[in-house]
C-alpha cells in the first residue's frame, strides 16, 4: 500500500453490500434530478410545437389593415415572416351546416394552424382545402382532387379543386361550421379593413420588449397568447416563473434527499471505523489525510454512481417514450413529441450530483480527521455514556416490557444516531408526499377530470317548427331498444340520452351564500324577497339525467346518493355548487359557490320577472352533493348545477309557460353521447350511429373519436409519469431508511454480543430492535409529515398562480409514507439479526475488543 487513500478502495470492497446501496442511491437520485430536467424542458419545448400546431405559430397579428400597416410589417427590420389572411363569404350547406372560404397568401399558410391529413396545400386561386368531415355535405363531388362549387372571397359562386383535406376539429362540428382556404393572387392583393395580417420575430428579438411599440402601429394588434406565454415573451410571465420555481424545489429536494442518502452512510461508516481511525492517528496520519481518506471514498462512489445515473436517466426516459409512441400513442397529445437533449442540463445534473456526494461526505470527513488516537484506541468513540437527568418523560416503548425499555434507553443513549436515523426517515417521508402532492395536482391541472374524455360519438337534431313558426313537440331522437342494442355492441363503454336544459334561478339565502366568492370575484348578484326572507339571484343550469348517466354520477358524490328512483320519489336534485370563475388576480379559482347539505331546500324560479310569484317558483330537496359535473365542463364559472331525474324534471316544466319553446321539448330524447372503451374499434359503431343519423330528419352525427382516443392516450401518459415518478421517489426513500437502519444496527455487534453473552435471548433482542425501528418511523413520520404538509403548501401557493385550486392536506400520501416507512424499518432490521445470529458470539466479540 502506496498511500492513506489506498485504503479508501479496500474498504469498499470489503463492504460490498453497503457500497452498492450508496452507490444505487445516487444513481437513482441523479437520474430523477437529469429526468426531471429533461422532461420538464422537453415538455416546454415540445407545449411550444403544440401551441404553434393548435394555434399557429404567428407572434402578434392585426385582426384590420391598411396598405400603409402591410408595407411598414413587410419591410420592418424585426420581422421575419409575414401573412395574409382574408374571410370570404360562406356558403350554406345541407343540414344547416355552412363552410367559409377565406384566401390566404403562401406565409398565412405556414403561420395558421391548417394542419393537412392527406393531400398538398393549395397552390392556386381555383383550389382549395377543407375540413375532412365537410366532405359529405359540399356540392358536387367532394373528394380528394374532387371539385365544389362555394362562394368565393369575392361572394361569387366558383368551383374549385379539393387538393387538402384537413384534420376534424371539434369546434368546428359542434358549431357547424367550418372554414376552407384558398390561395391567394399574389396580382391581386386586397389589404382593407377585412384582411388580417400574421407575423413572427426574427430570432433573437426580445418580443416582450417589441409589444408595445408595434401595438401603436395599429390599436386592432393581437398576440398569440399561449405561444407567447409559453415562450416567456408575453407580458405576463407568471407562468414561467412558478414552473420555475416549482421545479426548482422539487430538484433541491431530491438533491437534499441525495445528501442525506450519502451523509447517512458516510456519518455512520465513520462512526463504525472510529477506533480504526485513531489507529491511524497513531502511526502518524494527519488529520488531512483521514479527511482525505473519506473523501476519496466519495470521489469513488461518484466516479460510478454518477454517470450511471445520469445514462439511466436519460436512457429510461427515451425508453419509456419510445414504447409510447410504438404503441401507437401521441405523446402528451402532441403530433411529433421530441425528447430534446440540452447539454446545460446533463452538464448541471452532473456537476449537482458530485456537490451533493462531496457535501454529504465533508462532516463525516471532518469527524474522522478530529478524532483523538487516545479515545479512539480505549473505545470511547464507540461507547456513549447515557446522560442523567433529574427529570425525564417517560417513553412511551416502556409499555413493550423489558424489550421496549431497552430499545428506549439504547435511543436516549445515543441521541446522535438517533437523529441520523430519524433524519433519513424525515427526509425519505418529506420527498414521497411533496413529490406526491405535486403529481396529483398535475393530473389535476393537465387531464380531464369527468367522463367527457371517453364520448367518442355525439348524435344530436337541430330545433324545428312547423310552418307557422311555432315549435313542434318533440320525440326520442333514439328509441330505448335502439339505445339498448348500440349498449350491446362490441367496445361500447355507455350511451347516454341528451335532454333540453332549463335555466332557472335560484334564490339562494343569504346564509347559504359563500361571502368568499363575491369578495373574491367581485360578483354582484340581485337581492329579492321571498318567504320573508332576503335571497340572492344566482343563476343555475337544471339537466335532465337518465339511468346511465346517474350511474356515472355516482362516482362523484360526496354525501347523499345518486340513486334516481331515491331521488323521484322525494323530489331530489343533484347539486354541484363548486365552480371555477375567474377572480379579480386574474386567475381561475376553485371555489364553493354556495353551502347547501344533503336535506336542504333548493328554491327555484323558472320565469325571470324580478319579483317572484308562488307560480313561477318551484321548491326542491338536495339529495346529493358532487365534487363537479359527470359531463361537460367540470366547472361552471358562476351558476350552480341541478340535476334531476325525469319525474322532477318534468313538475319543474309545469312551471315554465306553455307558450315557451322548452316545453316542446319537454322530456325527449334530443341527442345521445356513445362513450368508447379503451382501445376499442370504432368503424362498426360509427356505421350504426350513421345510419341512425341518415334516417333521422334534422339529425348530425359528430364524429370526435380520434380526438377522444388522444385525450385518453393523454391521460394515461400522465398518469404513467407521474406514477413512475412516485415509485422512484419510493424506491429512494426505502433505499436510504434500509441503509440507515440496517448500517445503524450493525454497528452494535459488539453490543448485542454482550446481551446475548448475560442471557439475553434472540427472540427479546428481535423485539427490542424492531421496537426502535418502529420508533423511528413514528418520529421520522411525524416530523416528514409536517415538513412535507409545509412543503406542499409551498408548492400548492405557486401551482394556484397558474390556476386557483383550495389547499387539501396530502392525508393519503401521509398515511402511504408513514405506513411504507414503518413497514420498510421494520424489515429493515431483519436482515441483520438473522446474520448476527448465525454468527460465532465468542468471534464477534473478540472482533470488536
Amino acid at each position: 500500500m502506496k498511500s492513506y487513500g489506498a485504503m479508501a478502495g479496500r474498504y469498499l470492497k470489503q463492504q460490498r453490500r453497503r457500497s452498492i446501496l450508496t452507490i444505487v442511491g445516487i444513481i437513482l437520485s441523479v437520474a430523477l434530478i437529469s429526468a426531471l430536467g429533461t422532461m420538464g424542458q422537453a415538455l416546454k419545448d415540445n407545449m411550444i410545437l403544440n401551441a404553434k400546431y393548435e394555434d399557429g405559430s404567428f407572434h402578434i397579428g392585426f385582426s384590420k389593415s391598411t396598405p400603409e400597416l402591410y408595407e411598414t410589417l413587410k419591410k420592418h427590420m424585426l420581422v421575419d415572416q409575414l401573412g395574409i389572411y382574408r374571410p370570404g363569404e360562406s356558403t350554406s350547406l345541407q343540414g344547416n351546416y355552412k363552410v367559409e372560404l377565406g384566401s390566404v397568401d403562401e406565409g398565412a399558410l405556414k403561420l395558421l394552424p391548417a394542419h393537412l391529413q392527406e393531400g398538398r396545400l393549395p397552390a392556386s386561386a381555383d383550389e382549395l382545402i377543407v375540413e375532412q368531415w365537410l366532405l359529405d355535405l359540399l356540392p358536387g363531388t367532394p373528394k380528394l382532387n374532387g371539385s365544389a362549387e362555394l362562394n368565393g372571397p369575392d361572394g361569387k359562386p366558383h368551383a374549385y379543386r379539393i387538393v387538402g383535406i384537413m384534420n376534424n376539429q371539434k369546434i368546428t362540428q359542434l358549431k357547424g361550421s367550418s372554414k376552407a382556404y384558398t390561395l391567394m393572387d399574389p396580382a391581386h392583393l386586397i389589404i382593407d379593413s377585412k384582411t388580417a395580417l400574421f407575423l413572427t420575430f426574427k430570432p433573437g428579438v426580445d418580443i416582450n420588449r417589441q409589444l408595445t411599440d408595434f401595438s401603436k402601429l395599429s390599436k386592432d394588434m393581437f398576440t398569440n397568447t399561449n405561444l407567447l406565454a409559453l415562450m416567456g415573451e408575453s407580458r405576463d410571465t407568471g407562468l414561467n416563473r412558478a414552473l420555475a420555481i416549482i421545479f426548482g424545489t422539487l430538484v433541491g429536494l431530491v438533491v437534499l434527499s441525495t445528501v442525506a442518502v450519502i451523509y447517512n452512510a458516510f456519518h455512520i461508516a465513520v462512526l463504525e471505523r472510529i477506533r480504526q481511525f485513531g489507529l491511524l492517528r497513531t502511526l502518524g496520519a494527519s488529520p488531512r489525510q483521514v479527511r482525505n481518506l473519506v473523501l476519496r471514498e466519495a470521489t469513488v462512489l461518484s466516479v460510478i454512481g454518477v454517470p450511471l445515473g445520469l445514462l439511466i436517466g436519460w436512457s429510461g426516459l427515451w425508453l419509456v417514450l419510445s414504447l409510447m409512441a410504438k404503441g401507437g400513442m401521441k405523446i402528451m397529445m402532441m403530433e411529433k413529441f421530441q425528447l430534446t437533449f440540452h447539454w446545460w442540463i446533463i452538464g448541471g445534473s452532473f456537476v449537482i450530483g458530485f456537490l451533493a456526494v462531496y457535501l454529504a461526505a465533508w462532516l463525516p470527513a471532518r469527524k474522522a480527521s478530529s478524532v483523538s488516537p487516545v479515545e479512539a484506541v480505549k473505545g470511547a468513540g464507540s461507547i456513549v455514556r447515557e446522560s442523567y437527568r433529574r427529570l425525564r418523560i417517560p417513553s412511551v416503548l416502556s409499555l413493550l416490557g423489558i424489550e421496549g425499555q431497552m430499545a428506549s434507553n439504547n435511543i436516549r443513549r445515543n441521541r446522535t444516531k438517533f437523529r441520523i436515523t430519524t433524519f433519513s426517515i424525515v427526509i425519505s417521508i418529506m420527498l414521497f408526499i411533496v413529490f406526491h402532492y405535486f403529481t396529483q395536482q398535475t393530473l389535476n391541472l393537465t387531464t380531464t377530470t369527468n367522463e367527457d374524455d371517453r364520448v367518442a360519438f355525439q348524435l344530436t337534431r337541430n330545433f324545428f317548427s312547423d310552418d307557422t313558426g311555432k315549435p313542434q313537440q318533440a320525440s326520442d331522437i333514439v328509441s330505448d331498444d335502439k339505445m339498448k342494442q348500440l349498449r350491446e355492441l362490441p367496445g361500447v363503454y355507455g350511451v347516454y340520452g341528451k335532454y333540453q336544459s332549463i335555466d332557472p334561478q335560484a334564490l339562494v339565502p343569504d346564509k347559504q351564500f359563500k361571502n368568499d366568492f363575491a369578495k373574491k370575484t367581485d360578483g354582484q348578484f340581485e337581492q329579492v324577497k321571498w318567504n320573508g326572507q332576503s335571497n340572492k339571484v344566482v343563476y343555475s343550469r337544471l339537466m335532465l339525467y337518465d339511468e346511465a348517466r346517474f350511474q356515472e354520477a355516482a362516482k362523484y358524490v360526496i354525501s347523499g346518493t345518486a340513486d334516481p328512483k331515491k331521488l323521484s320519489a322525494a323530489d331530489g336534485v343533484l347539486l354541484i355548487q363548486t365552480v371555477k370563475p375567474l377572480t379579480v388576480a386574474g386567475k381561475k379559482e376553485i371555489m364553493p359557490l354556495t353551502r347547501y347539505k344533503v336535506g336542504d331546500k333548493l328554491t327555484l324560479m323558472t320565469d325571470y320577472s324580478k319579483m317572484p310569484t308562488a307560480k313561477q317558483v318551484r321548491e326542491v330537496t338536495v339529495a346529493g352533493i358532487l365534487t363537479q359535473s359527470p359531463f361537460d365542463a367540470a366547472y361552471q364559472e358562476n351558476s350552480l348545477v341541478i340535476i334531476a331525474a325525469k319525474p322532477t324534471f318534468a313538475k319543474l316544466l309545469e312551471a315554465i309557460p306553455k307558450t315557451d319553446y322548452l316545453n316542446s321539448y319537454g322530456t325527449a330524447r334530443t341527442g345521445i353521447d356513445v362513450a368508447l372503451k379503451d382501445g376499442a374499434d370504432s368503424n362498426l359503431i360509427k356505421q350504426n350511429l350513421e345510419e341512425i343519423a341518415r334516417s333521422t330528419p334534422g339529425s348530425r352525427l359528430i364524429d370526435i373519436a380520434a380526438e377522444q382516443k388522444e385525450t385518453r392516450n393523454f391521460n394515461l401518459q400522465m398518469q404513467i409519469f407521474v406514477y413512475s415518478f412516485l415509485v422512484i421517489i419510493g424506491v429512494i426513500g426505502s433505499l436510504n431508511i434500509i441503509n440507515t437502519v440496517q448500517t445503524n444496527l450493525l454497528l452494535r455487534r459488539r453490543e448485542i454480543g454482550l446481551l446475548q453473552a448475560v442471557g439475553m435471548t434472540m427472540g427479546q433482542i428481535r423485539r427490542m430492535a424492531s421496537a426502535e425501528g418502529v420508533w423511528f418511523g413514528v418520529i421520522g413520520s411525524i416530523w416528514g409529515i409536517l415538513l412535507g404538509a409545509g412543503f406542499s403548501y409551498f408548492l400548492y401557493v405557486q401551482l394556484s398562480g397558474v390556476q386557483g385550486m383550495p389547499f387539501e392536506f396530502p392525508w393519503s400520501a401521509s398515511l402511504i409514507a408513514g405506513g411504507a416507512a414503518l413497514l420498510v424499518g421494520l424489515i429493515s432490521v431483519q436482515g441483520p439479526l438473522r446474520r448476527m445470529e448465525k454468527a460465532n458470539l465468542i468471534e464477534e466479540l473478540r472482533e470488536e475488543a
